[in-house]
């Protein structure tokens, strides 16, 4: 058995199964730099995105509630409060609720019935679901892939967990 200093950490090495080259740590160190510097942040940005995507359908499903109640009240016109900013409200007075304005994205709103602004939110919210799925799935697939460089990485270095040691005996053994 020998130990070998790498990134001031002792990392034991079997000799047997591992002939340290010069060109491995120099490959070790690239990997570690792949995954702190590209993989890592490529899955902050994608669950980032993803929240994102899940504060729009809160926000979507918040409206969806608001017109399901808006078109349940029978009384003509209809009084409320009104944020106009900084959480300061205003009563306001709203005679006419046949038309809705709806933000559909990129700074456009656009006037609805009750019942077609129902049919977009609906469809919105499923569109923004899938989306959420696709970021979900893209983030596993980056968190597969830096355990897969985190395992190499630890084989490279000759660090071997306990399923891997249990293999490597079982291999020697098969083969004695």
């Amino acid at each position: 058995m020998a130990y070998y200093d790498y990134n001031e950490e002792s990392v034991l090495i079997n000799q047997r199964e591992v002939e340290v080259s010069s060109g491995i740590p120099d490959k070790v160190l690239k990997y570690e730099e792949f995954v702190n510097e590209v993989l890592k942040n490529d899955l902050k940005h994608v669950l980032e995105e993803r929240d994102k995507v899940f504060d729009e359908i809160a926000e979507y499903s918040k409206l969806q509630t608001a017109i399901e109640r808006l078109k349940s009240i029978e009384k003509r016109p209809i009084k409320s409060k009104i944020d106009v900013g900084c959480s300061f409200y205003m009563q306001a007075e709203v005679k006419n609720t046949e038309y809705i304005f709806v933000d559909i994205g990129m700074g456009l709103h656009v006037q609805l019935t009750m019942d077609e602004a129902l049919k977009f939110l609906k469809k919105k919210i499923d569109q923004l679901t899938v989306k959420s799925e696709h970021l979900t799935d893209k983030s596993l697939d980056i968190k597969a892939r830096i355990k897969l460089i985190l395992e190499a990485l630890a084989e490279l270095q000759g660090l071997n967990t306990t399923k891997d040691s249990s293999r490597e005996k079982l291999r020697y053994d098969v083969f004695s």
